[in-house]
């Protein structure tokens, strides 16, 4: 494979429109490839045969018990994909199965259903940029949420590889100072955004607090801080009730309101998964909101469905907004409709049929290279194999968001 170091360090590779990057995807197993050759577009573990089945453990553990149906699923190629998680390297663990090919889909393919443009390059261990990916929050549904306040100076705290403020960047703001504790994260995060202090920290400790405060404070200098964001993680609670602020695993998040009360930004962003609304009974929201509210915060809760927003993906996130200056903010109206598909797998239904059909899987992949017999490579020549779709002009930088969404109204 092509060295990603060696081709990122030459002169000449500043021009990366003529590339395509991280375009590679974890190999199969034997069994692994007949189990993936088995599953028909849309499919799942359910129709892989009884023959195969015999030969896995794991498939056998999930014929006996049921299983989610996203389980060695095969991407349908007219639909959004389901959620990206961290484990699209595996076909057991998920939606991942390329929708045309008998392979797993790559990182860049990943990025793009994650709505990360081409030019963002993901570095780092391939363990790494599996997890970077599939944690990340869809640029463009940052975007849209940032495009709800008014843009100014941000702080991305618990940034992973950049999606927030990739959006957030997008929506107009300055990102000053970003902050996390994994390393091959903030690799990634500052080659994309070179212009932002990456301090790598972990909030939770005292001298790494207060290390990333005097950070920010440093790059303000003097001014007005106008929005911290950040996707904390919250995993320390109990889904009988038992939770406490106390925990280690959740002190993260109020430790990200400490810095709030520091430094008294006019919005703060608080992101997460569906599931925080009902953590410990929703004890773990109200809490959130409620130190919010005693710092004069105002907060609306926005549950958001990317596809609605033009990311060709089934994801939800969860974002607490809260403004110092009484605002409301309001719910952004979907670009496009939201889509259900029954548990079978078969019927699909669009919630909005007034309003354009979701960007699905075709759209955004399509133009990538084909990786017949091969597990693909870190840099290569980007050459479409198709005419572009409107989404690939915007991820390739050729079209704004706003011409995206606006040509693919017109389009239907």
């Amino acid at each position: 494979m092509t060295s990603l170091a060696e081709h990122l360090s030459k002169p000449t590779s500043t021009d990366m429109s003529n590339y395509v990057y991280n375009h590679v995807c974890s190999s199969l197993s034997e069994l692994d490839l007949e189990i993936v050759r088995s599953v028909p577009a849309g499919g799942n573990w359910k129709d892989i045969p009884a023959e195969t089945v015999a030969k896995s453990s794991r498939l056998l553990q999930i014929s006996r018990s049921g299983g989610r149906t996203t389980y060695y699923g095969r991407m349908r190629s007219d639909l959004p994909s389901y959620t990206i998680n961290t484990y699209f390297n595996r076909p057991g663990n998920g939606t991942f199965i390329h929708p045309d090919e008998d392979r797993l889909i790559t990182m860049r393919e990943a990025a793009r259903l994650q709505s990360f443009p081409d030019g963002y390059v993901f570095l780092g261990s391939h363990s790494s940029r599996y997890k970077q990916i599939g944690n990340a929050v869809p640029p463009i549904l940052a975007r849209i949420v940032g495009g709800l306040m008014r843009p100014g100076l941000a702080v991305d705290l618990f940034c992973g590889a950049g999606g927030l403020s990739e959006g957030l960047e997008k929506a107009g703001y300055t990102v000053l100072v970003a902050s996390d504790l994994n390393r091959h994260m903030l690799e990634t995060y500052s080659f994309n955004h070179p212009s932002t202090v990456a301090v790598r920290a972990d909030i939770g400790r005292s001298n790494d607090y207060q290390h990333v405060l005097e950070e920010i404070e440093d790059a303000l200098g003097g001014r007005t801080l106008t929005l911290l964001a950040g996707g904390p993680p919250c995993q320390g609670f109990s889904t009988a009730g038992n939770w406490s602020p106390s925990d280690e695993r959740n002190t993260l998040a109020f430790r990200m309101l400490e810095v709030a009360e520091s430094l008294t930004p006019d919005y703060v962003l608080v992101e997460n998964v569906p599931g925080i609304r009902w953590m410990a009974n929703g004890k773990y929201l109200s809490a959130i909101r409620d130190r919010l509210h005693e710092m004069e915060y105002k907060t609306t809760v926005l549950n958001l469905s990317s596809e609605e927003f033009g990311v060709p993906q089934r994801r939800r996130r969860v974002f607490v907004v809260g403004t110092r200056n009484g605002d409301e903010i309001p719910a952004p109206s979907g670009s496009f409709s939201k889509v259900s598909v029954s548990r079978a797998r078969g019927a699909v239904r669009f919630e909005a049929p007034e309003l354009p059909q979701p960007v699905c899987v075709s759209e955004a992949i399509s133009d990538l290279p084909e990786l017949a017999g091969g597990l693909g490579d870190e840099v290569l020549e980007y050459r479409p194999r198709v005419a572009l779709t409107l989404y690939q002009h915007m991820m390739r930088g050729l079209m704004s968001y706003e011409q995206f969404v606006k040509k693919r109204a017109e389009q239907g």
